[in-house]
């Protein structure tokens, strides 16, 4: 199996039920909107290298920020998201909500990570075939190749939410350090699993780090210009 090459992709969408479109036209932002009546969630989450930022620039979203949570539009202007902090946001639910909503994320340090992330994410949920998309460093038996195809996604998930600093809450009290614990130590084993399996945290045919690089600095240039 051979991966489709998305590096020139500006705009990734996925349907069902948890309908989702992904806007990557500003290198070190990512505008995301989610349409009425898609389940949609980022999933609780925290960052160890990265400040996010959030800004709702249409609709209305909950947000939840630490032990935070509070519906959201326009007019809240910009939301931070400090470093180890647990976050999540999704639609507002009701019926009066039914714009689409539409949320621009950044980071700081601006640095592609936020691209880089959904690039690889999308790039590889889009696949025809995911679950097939591993070329294992030693030869396996047919038999075990079906079951290990049951986990090719998680894994690669797992490996790419690690390589590009985006820790979901798996288990456990959110806010302590147990739960944080079992996310590290199973990205640490998934890490070591995926290596066998010949998976990686990026692939050349998502992205393009060259462009993340230039992004990076234009980027700080502009806050040079601005400063």
């Amino acid at each position: 199996m051979t991966r489709r090459k998305t590096t020139q992709l500006q705009i990734f969408e996925r349907g069902g039920a948890s309908a989702v479109r992904y806007d990557l036209t500003q290198p070190h932002r990512a505008t995301i909107t989610i349409p009425n009546k898609s389940t949609w969630t980022s999933g609780p989450h925290w960052h160890e290298t990265h400040d996010e930022y959030l800004q709702i620039l249409q609709g209305r979203a909950l947000v939840r920020v630490g032990d935070q949570v509070r519906t959201l539009g326009p007019e809240d202007g910009i939301v931070k998201v400090p470093k180890f902090t647990v976050h999540e946001w999704q639609r507002a639910v009701g019926n009066h909500f039914e714009e689409a909503l539409m949320v621009r994320e950044w980071t700081v340090p601006a640095d592609g990570q936020k691209e880089g992330f959904f690039r690889m994410l999308n790039s590889f949920l889009t696949e025809p075939q995911a679950a097939l998309l591993h070329q294992p460093l030693y030869p396996i038996p047919s038999w075990a190749e079906m079951w290990l195809e049951r986990w090719i996604v998680p894994l690669q998930l797992f490996i790419i939410f690690q390589a590009w600093d985006n820790w979901p809450v798996l288990c456990g009290d959110d806010s302590g350090w147990i739960s944080r614990t079992a996310t590290h130590i199973t990205f640490w084993l998934s890490s070591w699993i995926g290596f066998v399996l010949g998976l990686h945290g990026s692939y050349d045919e998502y992205i393009d780090k060259g462009a993340l690089v230039r992004g990076s600095h234009d980027t700080r240039e502009d806050k040079k210009v601005l400063l």
